[in-house]
């Protein structure tokens, strides 16, 4: 039998079990596997297995292990979930070290520095930054609503830049065995983000479910699953069995052989009354007198952050609001004053969250990275100008008539369903990676993701002098 039929059945199973423990049919205990846990190692048995074999086939060198080893990692904070309360940031990028570790690793294959950049190949730095957005997809767990979902995240995000990259080196790679390694991976990266995106929209569909009566998630109990044990359980299978002394008169160690554990077996419970209680207090895990533990100094990691010119503020200045110079803030700005006889101008931010509650005239976006902007309704256009990785996206009863895309690196317009009925006009020039998401037929239909042509075929008819020109598809 297989192992792609081994690990379904194995997630079969698991499903069963559960149904008929909520039955009552038996076979649950308080420590069952969740369905979850069983769904996500069956997504690495088979996707991510896939992926790996497929990168040892094409000679992907030093790609295969970093992203194996940023799916082991999330795999065992999955196991965690059910007997974990919500972390902080801080605990969770803490226990997600080793997905940022296995992203700085393909990061360095993907995006080269010094030398190295000198003799690197542009055509496989594509097919690196693919796979570098695979471990990065490992860190879902860190989104939710009202901000970005996990599935947004790994569709909109990750699975946007990883699908990118591979169509540009299928447009513009001129080497015929580069471009069959990015026909070999295509499928394979597709079916993983599929996979992912399927996993977290029917179990974490507005972010992580954490058990509020949980313990902290370093000192949670992996729950075990179909894959193997992990860390734990191979130690403690490891370590030595001890031996008992044998008793004279019994061949099992226990006088009077079969007779006495018959008997023993007679008196119930009370033959467990001499026995010590076992507290949860007293139990290794829950001890706070532990010792032995020796944590190495952390060093102080300096991020290389723009220069901001000026604190950041929102302010009414000239007949709009300002909003700038924001960097990674942790909660959502809120711009509530703005109204129809105003703009709302967000310039200099990186790495945060605007939410425009109102009705508001025009919207413009520019030198901004990495940040959300939630717009709601705007009579004349949005503009996005000089930004990189911007996401804007139209709440749901919101309209906005136009759109204009100048100078940007990987935007992304996210469109309600009453934004896409209103049928707006998006304008792009001079834009790269750029998509546009918008609601499937029915509520019940994923959204459905059109990328914005970057290359375009220009013919001039010689006899009638007549120029057109097309975008290029591949």
């Amino acid at each position: 039998m297989s192992e792609e039929v081994t690990a379904r059945l194995e997630a079969v199973a698991a499903r069963l079990e559960r149904v008929a423990a909520k039955l009552g049919g038996g076979g649950g205990d308080d420590d069952e596997v969740p369905i979850y846990v069983a769904d996500y190692e069956a997504i690495i048995n088979k996707e991510v297995k896939d992926l790996a074999e497929t990168i040892d086939k094409i000679g992907l060198e030093g790609a295969k292990q970093p992203m194996l080893d940023a799916f082991a990692n999330s795999l065992q904070l999955v196991k965690r979930i059910s007997k974990s309360k919500k972390p902080s940031a801080g605990e969770l990028n803490e226990f997600l070290s080793g997905v940022k570790t296995a992203y700085e690793q393909l990061n360095a294959k993907a995006e080269p520095r010094g030398k190295a950049a000198r003799k690197s190949d542009r055509d496989l730095e594509m097919i690196y930054t693919s796979v570098r957005e695979c471990a990065n997809a490992c860190n879902w767990p860190k989104y939710a609503a009202p901000g970005m979902t996990p599935k947004q995240f790994i569709a909109g995000d990750c699975g946007a830049t990883s699908s990118t990259k591979i169509t540009q080196l299928l447009l513009k790679c001129k080497d015929d065995g580069k471009k069959q390694k990015g026909k070999d991976i295509s499928p394979k990266l597709k079916a993983l983000f599929d996979k992912l995106e399927e996993f977290v929209k029917e179990y974490f569909k507005t972010g992580v479910d954490w058990n509020p009566k949980g313990v902290a998630i370093s000192e949670a109990s992996a729950s075990g699953g179909s894959g193997g044990g992990g860390d734990d359980e191979k130690k403690e299978s490891a370590a030595p069995k001890k031996k008992g002394k044998k008793k004279a008169g019994g061949a099992g160690g226990g006088g009077g052989g079969m007779a006495a554990v018959m008997g023993d077996l007679s008196k119930g419970l009370s033959v467990t009354k001499g026995m010590k209680k076992v507290t949860s207090s007293m139990k290794t895990k829950n001890r706070k007198d532990r010792s032995g533990k020796v944590a190495a100094p952390k060093k102080p990691v300096k991020k290389n952050k723009r220069k901001k010119f000026g604190p950041p503020t929102t302010k009414f200045m000239g007949g709009r609001w300002m909003v700038e110079n924001y960097d990674e803030s942790p909660d959502i700005l809120t711009v509530e004053k703005a109204n129809l006889k105003s703009n709302v101008f967000i310039t200099a931010s990186d790495n945060c969250t605007i939410n425009i509650t109102n009705k508001v005239k025009a919207v413009t976006v520019d030198n901004c990275v990495k940040c959300r902007v939630f717009v709601n309704e705007v009579v004349s256009t949005v503009e996005i100008v000089n930004c990189k990785s911007v996401k804007v996206i139209v709440v749901e009863n919101g309209k906005v008539p136009s759109f204009a895309v100048d100078k940007c690196e990987s935007p992304q317009i996210i469109l309600s369903r009453s934004a896409y009925e209103a049928q707006p006009d998006i304008y792009s020039s001079n834009v790269s990676a750029m998509n546009v998401e918008v609601p499937g037929k029915t509520d019940n239909d994923d959204n459905k993701e059109y990328a914005i042509p970057e290359q375009f075929l220009t013919k001039i008819d010689c006899k009638t002098g007549v120029c057109t020109t097309t975008p290029t598809e591949h």
